[in-house]
């Protein structure tokens, strides 16, 4: 039986001045079993497991009720990648998402998740990179939040911290 441990997770989230979201997530994996790293010497049971993989994301998404402005809109997982850090134990998923939302030019928008609550088992950090041409005027969300300068966000969440399930940022462009 293989045992993968979950080290960490980073999300990156970058938002277009059309308001397209461009995420990619990646969790650090502790892989005593090095299973990942087997994974890379068989290509088919390699791209079975990245579809796989690329099928339950996108099936945890499907439950996330996400909403851009009043109109809920549906994350689509377009990738997935396996890397490894320094050593084959030490593998990383890299998940490619992609959304779009419509635009209220020069008037408040907002993104909103609605997910479920739980408690994190692993700290993870999420980096919201704006169009400079927005302005971050609110965030709600669990975790530590940081507003850098106009358009960046930074949350940071550690392990065991409970997570309420909602998530809302008010931004003006």
């Amino acid at each position: 039986m293989r045992e993968i441990e979950p080290l960490s997770a980073l999300g990156i989230i970058n938002v277009t001045s059309n308001l397209e979201f461009y995420q990619t997530i990646i969790f650090e994996y502790l892989d005593r079993d090095r299973y990942y790293y087997a994974l890379t010497e068989n290509i088919e049971k390699l791209e079975e497991e990245l579809y796989r993989l690329k099928v339950s994301m996108q099936q945890i998404l499907n439950k996330e009720e996400v909403v851009i402005n009043d109109k809920r809109v549906k994350p689509k997982v377009l990738g997935v990648d396996i890397g490894f850090k320094e050593e084959p134990e030490e593998p990383y998923l890299s998940y490619f998402i992609y959304f779009k939302g419509k635009l209220r030019r020069g008037e408040e928008n907002y993104y909103e998740n609605i997910y479920e609550e739980l408690t994190v088992e692993y700290p993870f950090v999420a980096y919201w990179f704006f169009s400079p041409r927005f302005k971050i005027l609110r965030v709600d969300a669990s975790g530590d939040i940081q507003i850098l300068g106009n358009n960046i966000i930074i949350i940071k969440v550690q392990e065991g911290e409970k997570i309420s399930g909602y998530e809302r940022i008010i931004f003006k462009g």
